[in-house]
């Protein structure tokens, strides 16, 4: 973390006179800070739907003096039901493995509680956190998202220039998502009429999928570089199954073309 530098007259930090002109003290270098990024609650429940309290997952982002986020921190907070107790057990970033929340293992909380907050991760991620409650029952609870990764590409060249479709996945909070995303590159002097871009997955036969349509209310011919994306929560997977991004434009040469990009099991 980039060290807060003060400017204070009585310790070292004056004035001085160079060449002849006045040079004042080196300015003040605001350090890294703290700030909210995520928090999710979720109500902790018993038989016949009893009250046992609830649990939150909080995340925060260290962000520079330039505006950059360069780490994450998490930490637990509890509150049980009167006559109810909660025990953080372990957590996770989606980017590791299992962490203890306390070191040597937390006691049953009678009453409200927050954890210290885990060392920072320098990566982006969904930070979960497991543990037990009074009655036999266990709990989690997730805040934060990773970055999207690209798991899939395909790419198609013609006289009017280039297009591809890109398959990303990413955990958000306790689910995860698909997206596609479209590209176009036009040659100079010509264009590419995106139609639409889809995200979706074969299941045991079945074609589930979201689809963005760039024509609405009119298709656009793009004459310069250009991107559009379309998105949603990944259903349950089942086997066997294909996971795909897919996309069509019209050409000048009066061709629709239709492009893919996936994934089998």
């Amino acid at each position: 973390m980039r060290k807060l530098r003060t400017a204070l007259i009585g310790l070292g930090a004056t004035a001085s006179v160079v060449g002849g002109g006045l040079v004042g003290a080196p300015a003040a270098q605001a350090a890294d800070t703290w700030q909210a990024h995520d928090k999710v609650c979720k109500a902790l429940t018993g038989a016949d739907a009893q009250s046992l309290g609830s649990a939150c997952a909080e995340v925060q982002k260290r962000v520079t003096d330039a505006g950059s986020v360069n780490g994450y921190r998490g930490r637990v907070t509890v509150s049980p039901a009167a006559g109810q107790w909660v025990k953080p057990t372990t957590y996770n970033w989606s980017s590791g493995g299992l962490s203890q929340v306390c070191s040597g293992g937390c006691a049953q909380q009678t009453s409200a509680w927050t954890s210290a907050w885990s060392p920072v991760t320098t990566t982006a991620g969904t930070y979960t956190v497991r543990g037990e409650i009074s009655g036999g029952y266990t709990f989690d609870v997730a805040a934060s998202w990773s970055s999207w990764a690209q798991v899939a590409e395909k790419c198609a060249t013609y006289t009017a220039g280039k297009f591809c479709v890109y398959r990303h996945e990413r955990g958000y909070r306790d689910t995860m998502q698909e997206r596609a995303k479209l590209t176009v590159a036009p040659a100079a002097g010509k264009w590419i009429e995106p139609r639409w871009v889809r995200v979706g997955t074969v299941m045991n036969g079945t074609n589930t999928y979201k689809t963005r349509v760039l024509c609405d209310p009119s298709c656009t011919r793009r004459t310069a570089g250009w991107s559009a994306t379309v998105a949603r929560t990944m259903p349950g997977l089942a086997s066997p199954l294909e996971l795909y991004a897919s996309a069509k434009v019209a050409l000048p040469s009066g061709d629709v073309k239709t492009i893919r990009a996936s994934l089998f099991d």
